[in-house]
């Protein structure tokens, strides 16, 4: 059990999905309603069009939220690609989560392929512990996306319930001694803050755990090591390699 708590940890943003909230609904739904132009569309896209490249280039995420919802109107032809971006934003930057779902179902209806998309939707069915639906979506990410971050996610929700070490580690060493690119991966802090480190990294703070977990100090510092020159602000890593040398 412990070592199922100290893996399930990393299965990104599973621990602060409940914190959703709901306070920019009503702004996207009455800029919506209330914006009517007599210019021609393609005139009113590149309007908004501006103002959302403006807003998300100054990090003004609500403003380019309320600009993409406009866009969506206006510019149904490219409307997958901009609930793709409502997602984002929505689930990234300012935490709406239920605004986020909405936007997900909305935009896998588009394109059921959108491997970004997958990702999200598999992450909200394994917060409400809907393991093997999520598993499925992962998977279908993978599929699309070949990334080693889905693969390595997948192999996450497959642990919590088959509770199968070795596959679990024969999967993480397969990214690490991969020659992939480098990818990123999004980590807990703790309940409500996440930190982009190397997927490497994450890697072998799990292969640290489940070493500290057998006993086997010397090496899981080893691993925390390389998990810290690739990530040297690795917060949880840090946060292993303090408890370990200091015994606290």
């Amino acid at each position: 059990m412990y070592k199922i708590l100290l893996l399930l940890h990393k299965i990104q943003t599973f621990n602060y999905l409940h914190l959703m909230n709901r306070r920019i609904l009503y702004l996207l739904v009455a800029s919506t309603l209330s914006f009517f132009s007599c210019k021609p569309k393609s005139n009113e896209a590149d309007r908004w069009s501006t103002i959302y490249k403006n807003a998300y280039s100054n990090n003004d995420y609500i403003t380019a939220i309320v600009a993409l919802n406009q866009l969506v109107i206006i510019d149904t032809a490219n409307a997958a690609a901009y609930y793709d971006s409502l997602a984002y934003y929505s689930i990234k930057k300012i935490k709406n989560y239920d605004a986020g779902k909405k936007y997900t179902d909305i935009g896998l209806k588009l394109n059921p392929n959108n491997a970004q998309l997958l990702e999200y939707k598999g992450i909200f069915l394994g917060s409400e512990n809907k393991i093997e639906e999520a598993k499925a979506y992962i998977q279908k990410a993978y599929k699309n996306s070949g990334l080693n971050k889905h693969k390595y996610m997948y192999a996450s929700l497959s642990f919590t319930t088959d509770n199968n070490l070795e596959a679990y580690i024969k999967t993480i060493d397969e990214i690490l001694y991969s020659n992939s690119k480098p990818e990123k991966f999004e980590a807990n802090v703790d309940a409500g803050t996440t930190q982009m480190v190397d997927l490497k990294a994450s890697c072998y703070l799990d292969k640290a755990k489940i070493a500290l977990n057998s006993n086997q100090i010397k090496l899981s510092l080893l691993y925390l090591d390389s998990a810290l020159i690739l990530t040297p602000n690795f917060q949880e890593a840090l946060f292993y390699k303090e408890k370990i040398t200091t015994g606290k």
